[in-house]
């Protein structure tokens, strides 16, 4: 492989690393931090809960708008200057939350910045994951994309791995009081930072290679004042079968990531009584063995093919999810149970899944609109399949007063209609392959 793929590689990764950071440092504080801060005066803990992860939740809503937006401007104008713009509003709408004061103190309105900030960070990671994908994905020869396309997928262990560090270290070493009234701030004021640092680092890049190859047929196409086969309407009439299997298969991702590394946290706390060192513990380990797992799905994805590995993931996360539930509910708050738990029902098959769906999604579209297709499949369902999940469980854990089943049998249910959609995208990517 060339030198100048592996500084794509390496840029592309630690620019997925930090997109979600700035994403999931949100989730994490959610459950944690922000129902005291800034919705502790409307009522009981677990209303204050309720509309903090709704504030999570509402986020979603505009990374639709985020992904038509960017996947449009990057299928017409290019990866690059595309995946800038919108690193940089994830950037500085996470920024902006760590100056907000409470609304204690300050009134209602904070409440309402805060979740124009979010809907700023999704909108903006409408752009940024379909285009740290296709860098990877559209630089690299055919036969070794199922691979490689994975790699910017480890940005999920290793950004969750830094938020959690950052928030940690001040809990670590401040009073309580000290953390949820200035310390919680220093994680979302470095997010800016971060992205100034990747910014820079992408103008060193070049434009993908596939990219280059599409530009040029559309000159010509233009030259000879042919129909262009590009934009959003274009993909919309083409590919809405594709469309609507893509996003059934997105349903298992955004359900499995949220009920196991956002909402867990809060039960961890709530009803197992843990403290908030040991929760963050649980995360770290979790974190160390996504990687190597996301590497493994990479490699599955590579000699089985992408739809057939994220089939047999998609099977095993079916009837994996329920007995990892029970065995975290009565595991007394024990780390390393409920860690073995987590990994063994949850790690293994969601990071196979999560490493191929970037090369499945992008094997069925053409160049000039896959920066489109495939930001359309994980952001537009992204409120329902994903935003919603913390909200849903918390409903459902309420409901059994603790017992995890309700939400076991949502959790399973979602990954048997997910593999369904995955085992039809297969035949239509055959189609689109012949």
């Amino acid at each position: 492989m060339g030198k100048d793929f592996k500084k794509i590689v390496t840029i592309t990764l630690f620019e997925s690393m930090v997109q979600w950071y700035c994403f999931l440092l949100y989730g994490t504080a959610a459950g944690i931090v922000f129902y005291k801060v800034f919705f502790s005066g409307v009522g009981n803990g677990t209303t204050a809960l309720i509309l903090s992860y709704m504030s999570f939740a509402i986020g979603y809503i505009a990374g639709p708008f985020g992904a038509i937006f960017f996947g449009h401007i990057g299928d017409k104008k290019g990866r690059k200057a595309t995946m800038y713009a919108s690193l940089l509003t994830m950037g500085i709408s996470t920024s902006i939350i760590g100056i907000l004061p409470s609304p204690i103190t300050a009134g209602l309105w904070v409440v309402i910045v805060l979740q124009l900030m979010r809907l700023g960070q999704c909108f903006g990671r409408g752009g940024t994951w379909g285009g740290s994908i296709l860098m990877a994905y559209e630089n690299v020869p055919e036969n070794k994309r199922a691979f490689y396309s994975a790699i910017p997928q480890l940005g999920v262990p290793l950004g969750l791995a830094l938020s959690t560090i950052m928030l940690e270290i001040p809990y670590l070493f401040l009073s309580e009081e000290a953390f949820f009234s200035w310390g919680w701030r220093i994680p979302f004021l470095a997010a800016v930072i971060l992205s100034l640092i990747v910014v820079k680092q992408k103008g060193k890049m070049m434009e993908t290679e596939d990219y280059k190859k599409a530009q040029a047929k559309l000159e010509a196409a233009e030259a000879e004042n042919k129909k262009q086969k590009i934009g959003f309407i274009y993909m919309i009439k083409n590919y809405w079968k594709t469309l609507l299997l893509g996003c059934g298969t997105r349903w298992i991702e955004g359900t499995f990531y949220n009920v196991f590394l956002v909402w867990i946290l809060s039960y961890c706390v709530k009803w197992l009584n843990m403290n908030l060192h040991s929760v963050y513990l649980i995360v770290l380990i979790v974190c160390i063995f996504e990687v190597p797992f996301i590497l493994f799905g990479g490699w599955c994805a590579h000699k089985l093919g992408n739809a057939q590995t994220f089939v047999i993931a998609g099977l095993l996360a079916a009837f994996g999810t329920i007995p990892a539930l029970k065995v975290i509910e009565k595991s007394n708050g024990n780390i390393l149970i409920i860690s073995i738990a987590i990994i063994l029902g949850w790690v293994i098959a969601y990071n196979m899944m999560w490493a191929v769906i970037s090369s499945l999604w992008s094997s069925c579209f053409e160049t000039e609109v896959r920066y489109s297709g495939i930001s359309f499949v994980y952001h537009v369902p992204s409120f329902l399949v994903a935003g919603l999940v913390p909200t849903i469980c918390t409903v459902l854990i309420t409901y059994g007063n603790g017992n995890t089943v309700y939400v076991g049998l949502y959790t399973s249910g979602v990954a048997l209609i997910s593999t369904m959609c995955g085992i039809l995208l297969k035949k239509r990517q055959r189609k689109n392959e012949s």
